[in-house]
């Protein structure tokens, strides 16, 4: 939790106190290596070794609950609603966030929940409303050894894939609401997931080690 924006005139509390920008309600990365058993076991022969043996697996995972974050709003009158002071905020009715499964591209929280402020109305709008989109990210790496007539001197086959699921994970969101002088919000793009995380890229290299 922290503090900012402090007031001159609105409750501290109200108005400033809220999660800080980088709180993660959850957050669990790991990693591993994982050595791929020999096939040579099974199957003994010059060719099961070369190919089938040496095969090795690492990688990171990450699971992340979304950032918070707060919901602004402009006019399309460009009407003086505050008279100075200390500024205003949105109108808040509601629960802005959205269940994980209600969550799409279209609506990545509930829209309907906001309503322009009266003039001289400085709004209820908390520092954060609703938690940006989470994170669900896959980084594997897959390696080959091969032996070049000792175990000093070896070739390496190294395929690294980045998000190898190729899950889209939305990284902006719009969250700035527009109303027209009749209270309408009339941004089309209200809500919606702006931009995105890269989706899956690999590469592939090759290194000899002696």
């Amino acid at each position: 939790m922290d503090y900012s924006d402090l007031p001159m005139y609105q409750p501290r509390r109200v108005w400033s106190h809220g999660k800080s920008g980088g709180d993660q309600t959850h957050k669990l990365v790991f990693t591993y290596t994982y050595n791929i058993p020999a096939l040579s076991r099974v199957s003994a022969s010059p060719v099961t070794r070369w190919v089938f043996d040496n095969w090795q697996v690492s990688g990171i995972t990450m699971f992340a609950s979304g950032m918070p974050s707060g919901v602004g709003f402009s006019t399309t009158d460009g009407a003086d609603l505050t008279g100075g002071a200390d500024g205003q905020r949105i109108i808040v009715t509601g629960k802005a966030q959205l269940p994980h499964g209600e969550r799409n591209l279209m609506r990545m929280f509930n829209t309907s929940v906001f309503a322009r402020p009266a003039r001289l109305d400085p709004g209820n709008a908390p520092k954060d409303v609703w938690r940006g989109p989470g994170r669900n990210n896959w980084d594997v790496t897959l390696f080959k050894n091969f032996p070049i007539r000792s175990e000093e001197r070896v070739l390496q086959f190294r395929w690294e894939l980045y998000n190898v699921f190729n899950h889209t994970q939305f990284s902006g969101v719009d969250s700035t609401a527009r109303f027209d002088p009749a209270g309408a919000q009339v941004n089309g793009r209200f809500g919606q997931a702006t931009s995105a995380r890269m989706p899956r890229i690999m590469q592939v290299s090759l290194r000899f080690r002696f």
